[in-house]
């Protein structure tokens, strides 16, 4: 019998996803008979980082694991791809977005946050802004790295672009705003979103108030009033219900077991050799670097103080 490995978060903060994750990839083993037995392991520990290489190194050790559908965070595959890859076992990062990721035997299902920056460039030049302000937190990895990557799309589509660290509490922000069509918060959602967002809207009712996918909250959504809410935007990866890549991770993953057979590295050769595969989540091919190709982004709108589909 192969088996497959799952390692997401099946308790702690992110259990929900974790276990639509894992119902979806279910759903396609049970459509598929007798493809795999499915090995499910729990992520979340007091340093998740070390509970996925934990589990990692499980599947490894197990003769019989052909895949290993994992990790949920984008930290936790930075730890877990080159013991996978060292391996020689395929690995299916479902909801990973961080740019930089790489392994040799690693597959990625969700468009990278480089992507992202140029989706929301695109749409800022599809309802006609001019000048966007970003604004990004201080973490290196997220705030910094993405606010840049959003500096250069939208550079690049064209924009006049200015871009700042978050102001400190107290700091006048009103000058650095200005004349902007749009501002561009990249970052996670801290206590005093709510009331930044409130004061853009203040400052220019007109203005486009955007944030990326750590601003994508029930709770500031609920804050918001309805003309707030009507010029808000948040940009994410995830396109559908986080079932459906699950479903597809596996689906992917069984494919590849039936073309590969028991052999580790002729299973994860036909994985990142797929090409115009049409699947639940639409037709991708995967890159040298075990990408997707879709560029397809995601995008939510506030609506009676609840986030939906902004539909186009």
């Amino acid at each position: 019998m192969h088996r497959v490995y799952a390692s997401l978060p099946l308790s702690g903060p992110a259990a929900r996803l974790g276990r639509d994750l894992l119902r979806g990839a279910r759903l396609a083993l049970d459509q598929a008979g007798d493809g795999a037995e499915l090995v499910a392991l729990d992520s979340f520990g007091e340093d998740r980082e070390e509970q996925a290489v934990a589990n990692a190194r499980r599947a490894v050790e197990d003769s019989a694991a052909l895949a290993y559908l994992g990790d949920f965070h984008s930290s936790q595959v930075m730890e877990t791809a080159r013991i996978l890859g060292d391996a020689g076992l395929l690995a299916v990062a479902p909801v990973a977005t961080f740019a930089e990721l790489r392994g040799s035997t690693l597959v990625r299902l969700m468009p990278h946050d480089g992507v992202g920056a140029r989706a929301i460039a695109d749409w800022l030049v599809g309802v006609g802004a001019e000048e966007l302000l970003i604004v990004h937190d201080h973490d290196a990895d997220y705030g910094v790295a993405v606010g840049g990557m959003c500096d250069t799309a939208a550079r690049e589509r064209g924009l006049s672009v200015r871009t700042r660290p978050i102001w400190n509490h107290d700091e006048p922000w009103e000058d650095d705003v200005g004349d902007a069509d749009a501002v561009l918060y990249v970052g996670v959602c801290g206590s005093g979103a709510p009331g930044l967002w409130r004061d853009l809207h203040a400052h220019d009712p007109s203005m486009w108030l955007l944030g990326s996918e750590g601003l994508a909250e029930d709770w500031l959504a609920e804050s918001m009033g309805a003309s707030t809410a009507e010029r808000t935007r948040f940009f994410l990866a995830q396109r559908a219900p986080f079932a459906l890549y699950g479903y597809e991770a596996m689906a992917l993953v069984l494919d590849a077991i039936g073309e590969g057979g028991g052999d580790r590295a002729a299973v994860t050769h036909a994985a990142r050799a797929t090409r115009d595969r049409d699947s639940i989540l639409g037709r991708y091919s995967i890159d040298a670097d075990g990408h997707t190709t879709t560029t397809a982004y995601g995008r939510l709108a506030v609506v009676d103080g609840a986030l939906v589909w902004d539909e186009p």
